[in-house]
């Protein structure tokens, strides 16, 4: 009995045993695809599976904590993009309502292409796909420049701007601005949202008229901008050095300053401060007159363009247009007058309008030669003491040099403070040359510069290349500064910038390569200078750039009597003007007809 149970209880077992065995070898033929398939992309981590959209959101849901690089189709058809898939668990507080188009924006910190490309891949236009409206620099300037003018002829803010098809408000605009301007000062050129800004509680402020400069006013739309995004509306003013400036100053200030970039493509220097109630046009309460005033900037910017018009036309314009309003030219020079003292006795206070007529029989008897710092503002004090008494220009003022008539007087001052404009100093000495000759058609050279008119080794300004070249670029021109200016905008537009040490192609392989460093830029734009028979020579300094101090070359072409800096290397310069390293801190380490390195 005990033997049968024994043998049942065996053979159970053995059924047992193989029933299980059965079962086993059923669950490895099921699994046996899923592990191969995970073992082939083991083995081949660059294989990928197109994704529907359930299937995102379901391993989008189902995935802890991992950010998961996937590829999905592409939304216009031709392929698959990248997309990386973040887990909501990695960011849980982060949904479609905490994040909006400006954070996104900032995050990102993506282009207008990168922005177009990603809501046309969406299926939107631009305008269906955004919320709001969005503002590029260009629009941004054109519209400050028509605030600006508004505000001169008016002395009122508009109450809006039109740009485009929207109305902005002048709180919307002025965060517009300041926005666009710290964006330009970062090297950020992204569109900018128009939000929703409340005019100020109580407008109000106190200030002295001045200047206040670049730095200062990148910081104050700093803090415009973030006390306009934390409030809600604009500020009633804001504290700088020259004190509180209100609100509708602020609109003004800013709209000149993205004005001026906007025509030069470059942020001023510095800026002029004055209240609108100050602002150009005033009333004069004693009688039914106008009394127009101006600022020694507006003053020193209209200078540039009179000196600029002598230069190319050797004569006189009839007037200058300052702020809408038509000067002439015995009225100018009699602000350059005010204006030069203004600024030498160091104020800045505005500067009226007077009516003064012309002289009566101007007359000169000159040597060209230069007359100091001391000695001009003393002829701008005799001027204007003249002029006050007489209500007219004089023929002429003596100097040291001999009798300087009334039109060499207007363009030696023109000089003066445009040379202030550019370099915020006077400068320490004029040079003056009889209007007969500045007037002719090709100026005086001394024969002390004859040796920066002659070729060397690496500016081979007898090339015939070269020679060609040279024609070609003042074909029909003059004067020797509107040849002057020709060639230093080929070079400039033609030839780029390369980083290297000393000379490596001359003026004749710079001109072929298309490329250089500082020395060979001056080579070839003094070899191109003394082809046309304008003298030219090098200048070797220590230079402060915007990132940092580095050794340099540029070239300096002689003009009607005065050398002008000729620096090619960057577009922010023009003729005379530089604006890519700062004239008031280098060091001059040496001055060549012959570049010796």
């Amino acid at each position: 009995m005990l033997s049968d149970i024994a043998e049942i209880w065996e053979a159970s077992i053995v059924k047992r045993l193989l029933l299980l065995t059965m079962i086993l070898l059923m669950s490895v033929s099921l699994l046996m695809p899923d592990i191969y398939a995970t073992t082939t992309n083991q083995q081949n981590s660059v294989n990928t599976t197109n994704l529907t959209k359930s299937d995102y959101i379901t391993m989008n849901n189902s995935c802890t904590d991992i950010i998961q690089s996937t590829t999905v189709p592409s939304p216009q058809g031709n392929g698959s993009v990248n997309v990386t898939v973040i887990n909501q668990n990695i960011i849980p507080n982060v949904t479609a309502s905490s994040v909006n188009n400006s954070d996104n924006l900032n995050v990102n910190n993506e282009s207008s292409d990168t922005i177009q490309y990603a809501k046309e891949a969406a299926g939107d236009n631009v305008s269906s796909n955004v919320q709001g409206n969005w503002f590029v620099t260009k629009n941004l300037t054109e519209a400050s420049g028509w605030v600006k003018s508004y505000i001169e002829v008016n002395n009122v803010l508009p109450k809006y701007v039109q740009i485009g098809n929207i109305q902005v408000s002048m709180p919307q605009f002025l965060e517009l601005i300041t926005k666009d301007l710290v964006q330009l000062n970062n090297g950020i050129n992204t569109p900018i949202e128009l939000g929703s800004f409340n005019t100020p509680t109580n407008s109000n402020g106190n200030i002295t008229n001045g200047n206040i400069n670049k730095s200062e006013y990148l910081t104050l739309a700093s803090k415009i901008q973030n006390f306009m995004d934390s409030m809600g509306r604009a500020p009633n003013y804001a504290t700088s050095t020259l004190g509180n400036i209100q609100y509708e100053s602020l609109i003004y200030m800013y709209s000149r300053i993205l004005d001026f970039y906007g025509v030069n493509n470059r942020l001023p220097n510095y800026v002029t401060i004055k209240t609108l109630a100050n602002n150009t046009t005033k009333s004069n309460s004693s009688s039914n007159s106008t009394v127009n005033e101006f600022t020694i900037s507006e003053i020193t910017t209209a200078a540039g363009s009179v000196a600029n018009y002598i230069d190319q036309n050797q004569k006189l314009p009839n007037y200058v247009t300052i702020s809408n309003t038509q000067i002439s030219m015995p009225q100018f020079l009699e602000l350059l007058n005010n204006g030069l003292l203004q600024i030498n006795g160091n104020k800045n206070t505005l500067i009226a309008l007077n009516n003064v007529t012309k002289p009566p029989s101007p007359s000169e008897d000159l040597e060209s030669g230069d007359i100091n710092k001391s000695e001009y503002i003393d002829l701008a004090s005799e001027i204007q003491n003249f002029m006050d008494s007489t209500g007219r220009a004089p023929n002429y003022a003596t100097s040291t040099l001999g009798n300087i008539q009334y039109e060499t007087l207007i363009y030696l001052e023109s000089q003066i403070m445009n040379f202030f404009s550019v370099n915020n100093r006077l400068p320490n000495y004029a040079v003056v040359n009889p209007w007969n000759e500045s007037s002719n058609e090709t100026s005086t050279i001394p024969p002390s510069l004859d040796e920066y008119l002659q070729p060397t080794t690496n500016c081979q300004s007898n090339n015939p290349t070269i020679i060609a070249l040279a024609n070609k670029i003042t074909a029909g021109l003059i004067t020797p500064y509107a040849k002057a200016v020709a060639l230093f905008n080929w070079v400039t537009d033609n030839i780029s910038y390369s980083f290297y040490y000393n000379t490596l192609y001359g003026a004749v392989g710079t001109l072929k390569a298309g490329t250089g460093n500082c020395c060979d830029h001056s080579n070839l734009m003094v070899a191109l200078a003394r082809a046309a028979g304008i003298p030219a020579r090098y200048q070797q300094g220590y230079c402060d750039f915007s990132d940092g101090w580095y050794g340099h070359v540029w070239a300096q072409l002689y003009v009607n009597g005065q050398w002008y800096y000729a620096d090619t290397i960057s577009t922010l310069n023009t003729f005379g003007v530089i604006n890519n390293w700062n004239l008031n801190t280098y060091t001059l380490e040496g001055t060549y007809a012959s570049l010796p390195f």
